[in-house]
């Protein structure tokens, strides 16, 4: 069993004290890198300063974003590899931190899987603890899915309704799933080659299930239960508009059910309508930060 060499892109946004500490952890690997790809499209250069005071212990290469889209600065860096040199490719975010034998463990999945069965393996993030759903949103998952299922972690169903494994599903390391998140993710680059990130813009929320669930169509994809990272979530910091995100998830949901799906026309309609009215209930049971903002871009 040869390993095989892995590359990480990491697009990077304003927050150059994050990706200076994301850095250090990836240095930190027990299975180092073949390369580190960042794609800045910050509004200054001190994200370039932190790149180039780690060329010294890292294969970092730095390049200026063409647009300032997480999902097409990630095909901008992955579009920098060769498939052959680097047959995997990792995405993390630039406030993520990994420990040191994340990467061996989600890379051992494809150097054991020689059928190349395996198209994708997520990293588990520590801070997103998802528990198992009660009556009332089991019932409401069950009559959007149309079929029973204890948790409906890592599956993706009705109008696009994407949920996160609780851990719980399988006893082994890997928990089979119908989609991906992008917050630290590998996949095998000439697969991701074929499909790329759609060209959703900015934050772009749901750019990871659109690509994953493309890449499941042909190969198995996964979550792993042991290879875990934080997510610091330095986004908190930076400017947003709570209103135009939670109407950016309408819309790009509405593109994963029409695009990859094939869902459409009156009774997609219907099940969407459900489910804005599913995660207003949501938010009004629990009345964040920023709550009136959501409520008005779910409904716009």
């Amino acid at each position: 069993m040869e390993p095989l060499p892995y590359s990480l892109v990491i697009p990077a946004y304003e927050l150059p004290d994050e990706l200076d500490r994301t850095l250090a952890s990836v240095a930190a690997q027990r299975r180092p890198p073949a390369a580190v790809i960042i794609i800045d499209a910050s509004s200054h250069d001190r994200c370039r300063a932190v790149a180039e005071r780690w060329q010294a212990q890292l294969p970092v290469r730095y390049e200026r974003a063409e647009a300032a889209s997480a999902a097409l600065q990630r095909n901008q860096g992955a579009q920098l590899l060769d498939a052959t040199a680097s047959p995997l490719v990792g995405f993390m975010d630039d406030d993520i931190t990994l420990y040191p034998d994340t990467c061996a463990k989600v890379c051992t999945v494809f150097d054991e899987d020689t059928a190349r069965e395996t198209g994708g393996v997520a990293v588990r993030i520590d801070e997103i603890q998802r528990t198992e759903p009660g009556r009332f949103s089991r019932w409401y998952y069950r009559l959007q899915a149309g079929y029973a299922d204890r948790t409906y972690g890592g599956r993706l169903f009705g109008p696009a309704i994407n949920c996160l494994p609780c851990y719980t599903e399988s006893a082994g390391d890997l928990i089979a799933s119908d989609w991906l998140n992008s917050g630290c993710v590998f996949y095998r680059t000439d697969l991701f080659l074929r499909e790329l990130f759609p060209r959703f813009d900015g934050y772009s929320f749901m750019e990871d299930v659109h690509l994953s669930a493309r890449i499941a169509r042909t190969h198995k994809l996964y979550f792993h239960k042991t290879a875990r990272c934080q997510h610091r979530d330095g986004a908190v910091s930076r400017p947003r508009d709570l209103t135009a995100i939670a109407r950016m998830r309408i819309r790009n949901q509405r593109l994963v059910a029409r695009d990859v799906l094939g869902l459409h026309g009156p009774a997609f309609e219907a099940r969407l309508l459900l489910h804005r009215l599913f995660a207003t209930v949501s938010v009004l049971r629990t009345r964040g930060p920023g709550w009136k903002q959501e409520l008005t871009g779910t409904w716009t």
